[in-house]
C-alpha cells in the first residue's frame, strides 16, 4: 500500500517539534575520472549553495540531517560512498520523516538496456550500469525506506561548457557526442512517472524538459535551475504563511527559469538589432528554451523550510539623479521609484546638503563603487545576490563646441566635458551601469553614446532623448509612466524597458537613442520580488505635475475598441462614475472615490492611475485589494488592507451569485499565468475572447480551448494535462 500524503500543516508541526526528521541528501559532480565524460563547471558549487540555502531555511527545524557528496566535500561523490549514505538514511527513516535528494552532474543513457543512470566521479562510459547508479535502483532502494514523504531534484542533461555570449559570441561548444546520442530525459520521465503513481507523498523536479539541455550561466554563478531553487530556499517561494513547500518552490523555479532564459533573449535581440543597423551579420543566437518539470500524482505537500527574517537590503544597487534643468516633480518621483521598486540606494542633485561643485567628486566616487564591500554575503551564495548595478540618471543641456569636444551644462552653471564623463564611466569595471541622457534640443546624443561605451566585459545600457523645447519633460514623463505600468513583483529588464518607451515615444515622434553592451548578465531596471513601488523621501513628498497623465494622451477619444494610445491614456478615458473592467468587476461612485482618496492619502496624485490600472487586471475585490497594495510599504500595508475592505464591505456582501459562470475567477487567473508562458501577453486576450464568446463554457472546454491557441503542439498538450491536472488534484483535496 503507498504511504498517504502528509498535509503541510501536519508536516510544518511535526518538524517544529522535533518529532518528523527532515533528511538532506546532495550530490555534486564536476570532474569526473573517464574522459568521456565531460567536466563540468557548477554541479559542486551548486551542491553547495543548496546546502547553504536549506541551512537558512530548515533553521527552525531541530531535527534535520544533512549529507553531502561533491567535489570539495570530505565525502567524494564516489559510487561507494554514495551507496553507503543512502543505505543509512533508509535503514534510520521513519514513517513521518521526508527525504530531500539532490543530483547535480552527468544524466546518461545505457545504450543497451535503456536504462537511466546518473554518473558519479568514478563512473565508466563503458561500464555504466556497473559504476554508476540506475535511477530504476535508486527508486527501488527509496522505496523501502519507511519515509512517506519523498522529493528528488535532478539537475541532469548539463550544456556543459557552452555559451551563446561573451568570447564564443553566436556560437556553442559542441556536446559529447555520447550525451547528445544517449540523453537520459525521456527515460527519467517515465521512470519517475511511474514511481509517483505508487505513491502520494513522491515528487520530482527536473531542471529541463525533453529534448532540452540544463543552462549554466557565468553571470550566476550556478547552474540556472539550482541557482532559482537556492533563491526560493532563501525566501522567495515562500506562502503568504512563510513556509516554503515543494509544489510552491516548483512553480517559482519554472517561472524565474523561463524569465531568465527569456530576459537573456531580449537582450540578444536588442544586440542583434544594433548589430543589423551597423551592417553587421554576425548575429547572436538566441539560447534554446529550458523548462523545469515537475512529476507528482499525489496530493501530499513537502514542507523544506521557512522563509528568515531578512532586512531589505539595496547596497547591490545605487543611483545618483541629477536635474541640472528645473525643481522637476516627475524626476522627484522617478527616484522614489527607483528607491523603491528599482531597488537602487537612491542620491539626488541637487540636494540642501551637498553644492553643485561637489558634484563631480560625487560621481567619482560613485563610478568607482562595485559593491563588493558591502556584500556581507557567503562565498557559495554571493552568486544568488543581485549583481551590481549603478545607474546614472544625467538631465541637463548640451554644449558643443569646434574642437569636437561636448559639454553638459549642469546648475549654477556647472560643465561636465563628455571625455571625462567617459573616462570616469570606464573606471567602473565590476558593475553593470544603465546611464539615462535626458538632454533637450540636443542635436549630437549619437556621439555621446558611441563615446560612453565601455567594453564588451562590462554590462552597460546607454539610453538617451532629446526632447523638443515646447515639451522637455515628455522623457521623465515617459520613464515613469513605463515604471509605473511594470509589476514590481515580475521586475522588469532594461530590454523590454526599451521598447516599451519605444512604443510610447514613438506616439510623440521622440526618437530613442540606445546602446546595449555584447554582455551575458541580465541588467534589470527593477529586479522583480519588490513589493513597494515608491519609497518616501523624507525631504520631500509626492507631487506629479497635472499634465502627466495628458502629455502622452490625444485630442477627444474613439471608442474604446478603437483607441490605440497608451495604456495611462485608456485608462483616463474610461467613465469614472461606473468602473466595469474585465470579469463584470462595478465599482460604484461612492466607493470608488473613497479608495481612491485613501490610496492618494500614501501614494499621491498618481493613485487615479494606479487604481484604475488594477481595475482592469482583477476578477474580484479580494485581488483589487491585494494589487493596491503592493504599492504601499510593509509598515502600511496591513492598515491600507483592513481601510480599503471596510470601503468595499457592503459591494462584497451585495454580489450576486452568479450560477451561470462555471469557472471561478483564481481557475481563469491560473489559466492566464500559465498561458502566457506559452504565447506571452496576448494571453490576456485570449481568455477574454473565449470567455466572451462562450459565457457557460465548462473549466475543461476552457482549458482545451487555450490549448488550441498554443501552436506548439507539446506545450499545447502540456499546458492541457497540467491546467486539467491541477484542477483535479484541487477537487481531489477538497473532497478529502
Amino acid at each position: 500500500m503507498p504511504p498517504i500524503g502528509i498535509g503541510s500543516n501536519y508536516s510544518t508541526e511535526t518538524f517544529k517539534t522535533g518529532e518528523a526528521k527532515l533528511w538532506l541528501f546532495l550530490v555534486g559532480v564536476n570532474e569526473y575520472q573517464d574522459e568521456g565524460l565531460p567536466s563540468l563547471r557548477y554541479p559542486a558549487v551548486d551542491c553547495q549553495g543548496l546546502g547553504e540555502a536549506l541551512a537558512k531555511a530548515t533553521q527552525g527545524f531541530p531535527n534535520k540531517e544533512v549529507i553531502v557528496h561533491n567535489d570539495f566535500a570530505a565525502q567524494p561523490p564516489t559510487l561507494e560512498r554514495i551507496r553507503e549514505s543512502l543505505e543509512r538514511i533508509i535503514s534510520q527513516t521513519q514513517p513521518q520523516d521526508s527525504i530531500m535528494l539532490y543530483f547535480s552532474g552527468h544524466g546518461m543513457l545505457e545504450p543497451e538496456n535503456q536504462e537511466a543512470v546518473l554518473c558519479m566521479s568514478d563512473t565508466r562510459i563503458s561500464d555504466l550500469l556497473g559504476t554508476g547508479l540506475p535511477l530504476q535502483e535508486l527508486l527501488q532502494m527509496l522505496g523501502t525506506t519507511s519515509a512517506n514523504q519523498q522529493l528528488i531534484c535532478l539537475d541532469t542533461c548539463h550544456s556543459g561548457d557552452m555559451k551563446l555570449l561573451g568570447g564564443n559570441r553566436g556560437t556553442a561548444r559542441s556536446v559529447n557526442s555520447a550525451q547528445t546520442l544517449f540523453n537520459p530525459t525521456p527515460q527519467l520521465t517515465k521512470i519517475l512517472q511511474q514511481r509517483a503513481a505508487e505513491s502520494k507523498g513522491f515528487c520530482a523536479l527536473l531542471s529541463c524538459d525533453q529534448g532540452q539541455q540544463s543552462w549554466e550561466f557565468p553571470e550566476l554563478g550556478h547552474g540556472v535551475f539550482t541557482y532559482y531553487l537556492m533563491k526560493g530556499l532563501l525566501g522567495e517561494a515562500a506562502d503568504s504563511h512563510g513556509i516554503i513547500e515543494a509544489d510552491g518552490l516548483y512553480k517559482y523555479v519554472y517561472r524565474k527559469t523561463l524569465q531568465y532564459i527569456d530576459k537573456l533573449n531580449q537582450q540578444l535581440r536588442l544586440i542583434n538589432q544594433q548589430k543589423r543597423s551597423r551592417g553587421d551579420s554576425k548575429l547572436h543566437l538566441e539560447y534554446p528554451l529550458q523548462t523545469p518539470k515537475r512529476i507528482v500524482e499525489g496530493v501530499g505537500e513537502l514542507v523544506l523550510g521557512y522563509k528568515g527574517i531578512k532586512a531589505e537590503s539595496h547596497k547591490n544597487r545605487r543611483a545618483i539623479i541629477i536635474d541640472g534643468l528645473s525643481n522637476n516633480k516627475t524626476i522627484t518621483d522617478l527616484g522614489r521609484l527607483f528607491a523603491g521598486a528599482g531597488g537602487f540606494e537612491v542620491e539626488s542633485f541637487p540636494a540642501s546638503s551637498k553644492a553643485w561643485s561637489d558634484i563631480r567628486g560625487t560621481i567619482q566616487e560613485f563610478v568607482r563603487w562595485n559593491g563588493e564591500s558591502e556584500t556581507k554575503t557567503s562565498t557559495q551564495l554571493r552568486g544568488v545576490e543581485n549583481k551590481p548595478t549603478s545607474l546614472l540618471y544625467l538631465r541637463g543641456r548640451i554644449e558643443e563646441i569646434e574642437d569636437g569636444e561636448a559639454w553638459l551644462i549642469l546648475g549654477d552653471g556647472v560643465r561636465l566635458s563628455r571625455s571625462w564623463l567617459r573616462q570616469e564611466l570606464r573606471r567602473s569595471l565590476r558593475t553593470q551601469q544603465i546611464i539615462i541622457l535626458d538632454c533637450p534640443e540636443a542635436t549630437s546624443l549619437d556621439s555621446w553614446i558611441e563615446d560612453l561605451q565601455s567594453g564588451a566585459e562590462q554590462g552597460q545600457c546607454i539610453i538617451a532623448v532629446a526632447c523638443g523645447a515646447e515639451e522637455p519633460e515628455l522623457f521623465s514623463q515617459a520613464l515613469l509612466e513605463t515604471l509605473v505600468a511594470a509589476n514590481p513583483r515580475v521586475g522588469l529588464s532594461v530590454p523590454k524597458w526599451v521598447t516599451e518607451l519605444q512604443k510610447l515615444l514613438q506616439t510623440k515622434n521622440i526618437e530613442l537613442h540606445v546602446w546595449l553592451s555584447g554582455t551575458q548578465a541580465v541588467i534589470d531596471i527593477l529586479p522583480g520580488n519588490i513589493t513597494t513601488v515608491f519609497q518616501d523621501f523624507p525631504e520631500s513628498e509626492v507631487a506629479v505635475k497635472k499634465n502627466y497623465e495628458k502629455s502622452f494622451s490625444s485630442p477627444p477619444q474613439p471608442p474604446q475598441s478603437e483607441q490605440k494610445s497608451s495604456v495611462a491614456s485608456a485608462i483616463a478615458n474610461e467613465p469614472s462614475n461606473i468602473v466595469q473592467p474585465q470579469f463584470s468587476l462595478a465599482v460604484g461612485t461612492q466607493e470608488y472615490t473613497k479608495l481612491e482618496q485613501l490610496v492618494k492619502q500614501s501614494i499621491g496624485p498618481i493613485a487615479p492611475t494606479l487604481l484604475q490600472k488594477a481595475l482592469t487586471k482583477v476578477a474580484n475585490f479580494e485581488e483589487l485589494v491585494d494589487n493596491l497594495t503592493a504599492y504601499f510599504s510593509k509598515e502600511q500595508q496591513q492598515e491600507f488592507q483592513q481601510r480599503a475592505m471596510a470601503i468595499l464591505e457592503t459591494l462584497i456582501c451585495n454580489v450576486p451569485t452568479a450560477t451561470n459562470k462555471t469557472i471561478d475567477a483564481n481557475s481563469i487567473s491560473k489559466c492566464e499565468r500559465e498561458l502566457a508562458y506559452s504565447v506571452g501577453p496576448i494571453a490576456n486576450f485570449i481568455i477574454q475572447e473565449v470567455l466572451k464568446s462562450h459565457p457557460q463554457i465548462s473549466f475543461s472546454e476552457f482549458v482545451k480551448t487555450l490549448a488550441k491557441k498554443i501552436p506548439n503542439t507539446k506545450q499545447s498538450f502540456e499546458f492541457e494535462q497540467r491546467m486539467l491536472g491541477e484542477k483535479n488534484n484541487t477537487s481531489t483535496t477538497r473532497q478529502k
